[in-house]
């Protein structure tokens, strides 16, 4: 069981624990296990992937630990690393996964928890970054503290560095001191 801090107000910023690259694609992947795409685990890259075009659908999986209880979250939010490269417009798509018992050492397309209701959307001008987005109804909604998110494409491809680079989404919580 995860331990939670009782905190006053104020501010807690945690990471993300683990993430994963969710590939899902009918095409022949060679580097997959029997060359299937849905067989990839991908939560040990450096980089995460979201892209809706062509033969593959790739999402970016996102799981967090909050040191708080959901009772306590007032409102927070999500800061991604910087984009690798990013020369068009895109729309980041935010949704809550309806599950968070899955693992970076098994996770794939196969397996990994289906992407529930969409938090938000937000359109992201060529060469800009994503700034920090409300996340608070995942928060919320975490059980015993952990929830999953996924980042999705709305229009073309975004990646940015993982947990595994040194460079994890960090959750900002602002506490209500309930």
């Amino acid at each position: 069981m995860l331990s939670m801090l009782l905190v006053e107000s104020g501010n807690v910023d945690t990471p993300a624990v683990k993430d994963s690259t969710i590939l899902r694609s009918t095409t022949y992947c060679p580097q997959c296990p029997e060359n299937n795409c849905y067989k990839c685990t991908l939560g040990h890259n450096n980089t995460l992937v979201a892209s809706s075009g062509g033969l593959a659908f790739l999402q970016s999986l996102v799981g967090f630990n909050m040191p708080v209880a959901a009772t306590q979250v007032e409102s927070c939010t999500i800061q991604i690393p910087a984009f690798l490269t990013h020369q068009y417009p895109l729309t980041v798509i935010i949704s809550l996964a309806a599950a968070t018992e899955w693992n970076e050492d098994t996770v794939d397309g196969s397996n990994a928890p289906v992407a529930g209701d969409i938090i938000t959307s937000v359109d992201v001008p060529a060469y800009n970054n994503l700034g920090a987005v409300d996340i608070s109804a995942a928060c919320k909604a975490a059980v015993n503290g952990e929830f999953s998110i996924y980042f999705s494409a709305g229009s073309n491809r975004y990646e940015f560095w993982s947990k595994d680079s040194g460079n994890p989404a960090i959750l900002y919580i602002i506490t209500n001191g309930n």
